[in-house]
């Protein structure tokens, strides 16, 4: 027996020397080829594997050799332990095969693409520890499957009949799918790992039950079914099929989320602090942190990093203020000035058009604006919001306004539309699309910072296009909120890796001046405890872009043109910042 472990060990090591050698011996085409391919079937693998993913991206999937025969209409993948499991594996495979690539080997743009999946998946691979499991909850009160079922429903686009069966398939699957989520975060209180703002989810799902078949979600998707023009009675009997599987499995799932977490909260076993309380819980942020934020900078650096932040933007607002002492008044009254836009068209047409002078050109700036669905207005707040296109659609742009939003003329307003809109998300995944010859990062490359970032940092761009309001007050309205949102991730990072308490919450947001009431205190701390890393991807991720623009302008003086930078933050598509920074620095010393 021994003699036959160490025969296989020393014929695996020759077949190791070899595959060593073999790979050495490969020229860079030849690499670069394989690296091709290998990418193209991870894309159509990822395709395949989740229906939602392949919806989103492709409308006519077989034009990029991905067989919908293979695609199982579901939600994703249920959290039971077999499938997660099995999912694990094949990812864990699928990255050693990546591991075998010679990344010197590779053209430019390879190379962007490899970063960008070593980074996203050596993050994923050090998650998937087995010290971490039932850590990750499925139903955090911002970002839950809870919420985000019904936007996915609401916004589900139907091309074609197949879709409609297929939609109705996706919504009988949402009691299975929420099923298996339940019986994962029993699990959860089981091992002593529960960490959610149960009550809030509990209030969230009431109004979902309370409004049964008379949804808005589901008025939503009849509509759908009704934009397809059918004969009316495929229509009708679409219609009735799909108000049975609202009934019996979407409606259900809330009901069982609901009755779930009412029990939950009498057990009296779910952790209200941070995820510093749990054996693994500090070593666990600081990965999802770094996932949040495109980089794998410590906790300790980010931290770091929004300190010093705050107190930049503190002293910029200190001197904006100073030198500006008349015209700050509207701002401390919480009364800023109006915008002269009437509505949300108005904005992203007059963006539009001035943008030219700041960013590069994009031909297709198609748009549609519809509203959002009216429970989910009702019940998010949200202004507005983008949805992502196809990447082979017909790429016009999709905004979601807030119907109940009657105030198109405020500083907010024109924000949000500029962060979501032109020069934001609408712009940038229209430069993307047509000028990003990777399909792979249009549609699977996920650096939220680098998405978020850039839309944050695009929206204050913006301001200096709104020429009716004082400059000096804008300013200090963005110095204000950025100091502010640094004020908030230091927090979150002291709740999640150094286990502040409710009083050491308190303690530092009165130390920083905020005048908040106990009961918001308590809110607010909540908000953090039960979503952790919620908020750096966008103020991170602004960090990273505001530090590279300023470096860029520390190098070329006068020889800085803001269209050209502008280019190179986009050119490489949704990236880590160690990538964008390369493109940066080519165009610094292109220009030098």
């Amino acid at each position: 027996m021994i003699k036959r472990i160490i025969t296989y060990v020393l014929s695996f090591f020759v077949i190791l020397t070899l595959v060593a050698c073999q790979k050495d011996t490969k020229s860079d085409e030849e690499v670069q080829k394989e690296f091709d391919t290998f990418i193209k079937k991870e894309f159509v693998d990822a395709m395949e594997n989740d229906y939602i993913t392949m919806h989103t991206y492709l409308t006519n999937p077989k034009n990029y050799g991905v067989d919908e025969n293979k695609v199982k209409v579901r939600l994703g993948i249920y959290l039971d332990e077999d499938s997660q499991k099995e999912a694990i594996e094949k990812e864990e495979n699928t990255y050693e095969k990546f591991k075998e690539f010679d990344r010197d080997k590779l053209t430019e743009q390879q190379k962007d693409i490899y970063d960008v999946y070593e980074y996203q998946n050596s993050l994923s691979e050090k998650l998937n520890d087995d010290k971490y499991d039932y850590y990750e909850p499925a139903f955090q009160s911002m970002t839950g499957i809870h919420y985000q079922i019904p936007t996915l429903f609401s916004d589900w686009e139907l091309r074609n009949e197949k879709d409609v069966k297929d939609l109705i398939l996706l919504v009988k699957d949402i009691k299975p799918y929420i099923d298996s989520a339940l019986d994962y975060t029993k699990k959860q209180e089981e091992k002593g790992l529960l960490m959610l703002d149960i009550d809030n989810i509990m209030k969230y799902c009431k109004n979902i039950i309370d409004k049964g078949d008379k949804s808005s979600v589901l008025v939503s998707m009849n509509e759908n079914i009704d934009a397809l023009s059918l004969d009316k009675t495929k229509t009708e009997k679409y219609k009735k099929e799909l108000k049975k599987a609202f009934s019996s499995s979407f409606i259900v799932a809330y009901q069982n989320i609901y009755d779930t977490m009412n029990e939950l909260k009498k057990s009296g076993q779910n952790n209200t602090e941070g995820l510093a309380n749990f054996k693994y819980g500090k070593d666990y942020f600081e990965l999802k942190l770094q996932q949040k934020i495109g980089s794998l900078k410590t906790a300790k650096e980010v931290k770091k990093m929004m300190e010093k932040g705050y107190d930049e933007h503190v002293a910029i607002l200190q001197d904006v203020v100073m030198n500006n002492t008349e015209k700050m008044q509207p701002l401390i009254d919480n009364k800023l000035p109006k915008t002269s836009y009437k509505n949300y068209k108005e904005i992203l047409d007059s963006n539009k058009k001035k943008i030219k002078e700041n960013f590069p050109s994009v031909n297709n700036l198609d748009y549609v604006i519809k509203d959002v669905n009216q429970e989910i207005a009702s019940d998010s707040g949200v202004s507005a919001y983008f949805n992502i296109p196809a990447i082979d659609g017909n790429s016009t742009k999709q905004l979601r306004v807030n119907p109940k939003n009657n105030s198109a003329n405020t500083i907010d307003t024109y924000s949000t539309v500029s962060h979501e809109g032109f020069p934001g998300h609408m712009y940038q995944y229209a430069y993307m699309y047509e000028n990003v010859d990777s399909d792979y990062i249009k549609s699977l490359a996920n650096v939220l910072a680098y998405t978020e970032g850039y839309a944050v940092y695009a929206q204050f761009e913006s301001f200096k296009y709104l020429d009716t309001i004082d400059q000096a007050l804008l300013e200090a309205y963005k110095e204000n909120m950025i100091a502010s949102y640094d004020v908030i991730i230091v927090a979150d990072i002291g709740i999640h890796y150094e286990g502040w308490s409710l009083d050491d919450f308190k303690s530092y947001l009165r130390g920083k001046g905020f005048s908040l009431n106990d009961d918001d205190m308590k809110e607010q701390y909540l908000q953090l405890q039960a979503n952790p890393a919620a908020f750096e991807a966008y103020y991170v991720g602004y960090h990273e872009f505001a530090s590279i623009k300023q470096d860029a302008k520390n190098q070329l003086g006068n020889q800085f043109n803001e269209k050209e930078f502008n280019k190179a933050l986009l050119e490489g598509g949704t990236a880590t910042f160690e990538v964008v920074q390369r493109h940066v620095d080519q165009y610094i010393s292109q220009v030098k």
